[in-house]
């Protein structure tokens, strides 16, 4: 079943968009993705006119900035004759508008860039994040020579991590070719001594029983029997998990790193660090598909109580 057909692209008129249109061209020539939804969402449609020099003439603000975005995205698609490209101008707050229709069209994947030095804050990726029940691909800025040879998953063994492999797998960007690894960050509870062990023995017990639940993963996904590794890593006290499961995609040479997580009201995660985030702040080069249940909203309260 294939679970990633239908895409949409944020593009806000800066350098960015290049690297957006590029990163799903790619996509859609290793994948079954049937539809791209190319959106720019402006809160005044009146356009500086700076911005609109270098841009067809004779034509209204949103006419003018469509057609210069299907001159710059169609040299790409030319050859993709199986993907349905679609290209939008909308006016109205760029958050509302990309979450509204992204229900409209039952998007499966928000594709957004991730900012640090190009011109533009970058922020409007987090909100989306934040804000919707839909699940998003953070495409660095620098993402210039594009491979997906190697996926790194991250999996704690949860419902969330498993939810997220099952995507992964059911998409179809992963060919035979790509290597998968599993990455489990693990800790040693302090309470350890209480049960009369060394750190090292109960060291040794926790990694023996990520390794059966790793077994037991095979065996629910058997795709995954030929081609995917387990990475056991130990993550101290002081260590930051999201730091630390960056440290380990970079260090294996990952080209996309996957992850599932809880869906939050905004206020609930505005309150709560979650792990998602921690690697956000720390992902600055790594292409990230951030995995959503459908559907899944959890209390403000709910949010307060647990951590994902």
């Amino acid at each position: 079943m294939n679970s990633l057909k239908h895409i949409m692209v944020g593009l806000d008129l800066t350098e960015m968009d290049d690297t957006l249109i590029r990163y799903t061209a790619f996509l859609c020539s290793i994948s079954e993705i049937e539809s791209v939804h190319f959106i720019h969402a402006e809160k005044s449609l009146d356009i500086p006119d700076e911005v609109l020099e270098s841009m067809p003439k004779g034509m209204p603000d949103d006419e003018k900035i469509r057609t210069s975005l299907v001159e710059k995205i169609d040299p790409y698609f030319r050859t993709l004759s199986q993907v349905q490209v679609e290209v939008q101008v909308v006016e109205g707050s760029p958050l509302k508008e990309l979450l509204h229709l992204s229900k409209v069209n039952q998007i499966d994947l928000v594709v957004v860039g991730r900012k640090f030095h190009m011109r533009g804050s970058g922020v409007l990726a987090q909100k989306i994040l934040r804000n919707g029940r839909v699940s998003v691909l953070f495409v660095p800025e620098n993402e210039d020579d594009i491979v997906l040879d190697h996926i790194m998953v991250s999996v704690d063994f949860s419902d969330y991590s498993l939810m997220a492999l099952e995507r992964m797998l059911n998409s179809a960007l992963p060919r035979q070719d790509v290597h998968i690894t599993c990455l489990h960050v693990y800790q040693v509870p302090s309470g350890y001594i209480t049960l009369g062990m060394s750190y090292e023995d109960f060291d040794e017990r926790m990694q023996g029983f990520a390794r059966n639940k790793f077994e037991q993963v095979l065996e629910r996904f058997p795709a995954l029997k030929e081609r995917a590794t387990l990475r056991l890593v130990k993550q101290e006290i002081e260590d930051d998990v999201g730091e630390l499961i960056m440290l380990e995609t970079k260090r294996a040479k990952a080209d996309l790193l996957v992850i599932g997580a809880k869906g939050k009201s905004a206020a609930a995660l505005f309150v709560l660090g979650s792990v998602t985030e921690k690697i956000l702040r720390y992902n600055d080069d790594v292409p990230m598909i951030v995995f959503k249940k459908d559907k899944e909203e959890i209390g403000f309260l709910d949010a307060l109580l647990r951590n994902e």
